[in-house]
């Protein structure tokens, strides 16, 4: 669909993204599983393959702990619904994992697939992984337009939008979730984020 070899972005199940409200893609970085694609390592997660950087973000993004109940329950019904790939991982080839340069993270072909993934997926909302990720994101014949900042207590963090054939995406980014990640900072911030309309 997209023109690459190897590239399978996660894109929900059965018809759930395209009804969705807000519709949501999450941008990860660099995927560390390889050979396994975006929508296999989603899958892995889903059946049950225990994941620290995803286990993180989850737990921040759905606002619940993974040890409460219905924690598990509440995991698959987000990725269900929502759009995952990782912006720099298609061009490493065999280096999966490796430190990325400034060039390759400003490489032009990460530009035109994020277009393509907007135009694809036209998500309402997207989450980005990482600060380098967030500093080189950009999509390839559009323009980012500023947004408010979203603001939860004395937390905050920024946000733009592009817009592609009439229809607006609302970005934000949040640290990358590895180790050090803080739930109490980024579940009330992607909380407000997602009520907030495109």
């Amino acid at each position: 669909m997209f023109g690459i070899d190897g590239f399978e972005p996660w894109a929900g199940v059965d018809g759930k993204y395209e009804t969705s409200n807000p519709r949501l893609l999450v941008i990860g970085d660099t995927r560390l599983d390889a050979p396994l694609t975006d929508r296999e390592c989603v899958l892995r997660k889903l059946g049950g393959a225990a994941d620290l950087i995803f286990t993180n973000f989850e737990q921040a993004v759905l606002g619940r702990r993974h040890w409460e109940e219905g924690f598990r329950a509440a995991v698959r019904g987000f990725w269900e619904r929502t759009t995952f790939y990782n912006y720099n991982a298609t061009y490493l080839g065999g280096q999966s994992g490796a430190p990325l340069t400034a060039g390759a993270r400003s490489d032009q072909r990460h530009a035109r697939l994020l277009r393509d993934m907007l135009l694809t997926y036209k998500p309402t909302h997207a989450i980005v992984w990482g600060e380098a990720n967030w500093q080189a994101l950009a999509v390839a014949d559009a323009e980012w337009e500023a947004d408010a900042p979203i603001r939860c207590g004395e937390s905050g963090e920024p946000c733009r939008s592009v817009t592609l054939d009439g229809r607006r995406s609302r970005f934000t980014r949040i640290s990358h979730p590895s180790a050090g990640f803080a739930y109490d900072r980024w579940s009330g911030l992607l909380s407000r984020f997602l009520q907030e309309g495109a």
